[in-house]
């Protein structure tokens, strides 16, 4: 790998456009070039930090931070942007000077680390200038609705949104699943507490326990497809798997789910052309954080899903 010379230890000042930002994505900012895996050691061994005290890389910049940076070498100027970013094609749902809210494709995660040596925001923040941070997150297989903050204000803002339980003052979220099985009666509301927890490779998962943080799914049965369900889920919390997790509690895992999932029912449903596990962020509800006008941002469910309900209403049908 071409290298540039040592870059000498630096301490810079957080500014009011940088307020909110997690520690990895403003390093992986201002380290253009740098390996994210590097990134991440130099954190993990206290070689960053803010205000000399130690951080992870997941800790939020405040106003008048300084953010110690050590010596390192900066790659090649070819690292800057993910080579695989033009294989993705990221569709605009709504944009102005505050939002700017895609639809996420499947396959592609919303950002570098675990694993994954690029992600959503790095590849949007290569093809664009200024501000840019993720309001929320989906799994790497789940498509659809996807908010990100072009300033910081309307980043606390959405994230106020998100965390608030008061109807009024909050986000409606809308995702739409394939389960495995026939649903018995209408819709209901699940409330089983979700711990996270790492699986034995290190990755990490959810499960259902007492000692769990709060989690609240409403499932509500659309139709009826060849032993599955197609179901409207709208999630009040926004925990790990969420709905994949209490799905499976309720013995309804989702379609082509690897971690939570039927084996057998994926194999078959393989052959239908299910490649990766059937959830769709549908939709999203809520008030602008600038003009408060109420908002409304649909994704239409993706060609490979909607080609997978249409083969399942056929062989039901024959």
């Amino acid at each position: 790998m071409k290298e540039t010379p040592k870059v000498p230890v630096s301490k810079r000042l957080v500014g009011l456009t940088e307020v909110g930002q997690r520690l990895d994505n403003y390093l992986f900012k201002h380290l253009k070039g740098v390996p994210k895996s590097y990134i991440y050691r130099i954190i993990r061994d206290g070689q960053v930090r803010i205000n000399g005290g130690r951080v992870k890389p997941f800790s939020r910049l405040a106003n008048g931070d300084t953010v110690r940076i050590p010596p390192l070498r900066q790659a090649s100027e070819k690292l800057r942007e993910p080579s695989a970013a033009p294989n993705f094609k990221i569709s605009t749902l709504f944009e102005d000077d505050h939002l700017l809210i895609v639809d996420k494709p499947s396959g592609c995660a919303v950002h570098s680390g675990s694993g994954h040596d690029y992600g959503l925001i790095e590849i949007l923040r290569s093809r664009r200038t200024g501000y840019l941070e993720l309001i929320h997150r989906l799994d790497k297989e789940t498509s659809g609705v996807l908010m990100l903050a072009k300033d910081p204000i309307a980043l606390r803002q959405m994230h106020l949104l998100f965390s608030s339980r008061n109807e009024t003052k909050s986000i409606q979220k809308f995702y739409i699943a394939l389960l495995v099985g026939e649903w018995r009666g209408g819709i209901r509301t699940l409330t089983h507490p979700l711990e996270t927890v790492r699986g034995t490779v290190g990755a990490k998962r959810s499960k259902v326990s007492n000692s769990g943080r709060e989690a609240v799914s409403i499932f509500d049965p659309v139709n009826s497809l060849e032993g599955h369900t197609l179901v409207k889920v709208e999630i009040k919390t926004g925990r790990l798997h969420q709905v994949r997790v209490h799905a499976l509690q309720e013995g309804y895992p989702v379609a082509g789910d690897k971690l939570y999932g039927d084996k057998e029912r994926n194999l078959d449903l393989r052959k239908l052309g299910l490649r990766r596990q059937f959830l769709h962020a549908e939709s999203l509800f809520f008030n602008h954080p600038n003009s408060g006008v109420p908002m409304t941002i649909q994704s239409l469910l993706p060609d490979d899903l909607s080609s997978v309900l249409s083969k399942l209403e056929q062989k039901q049908n024959a």
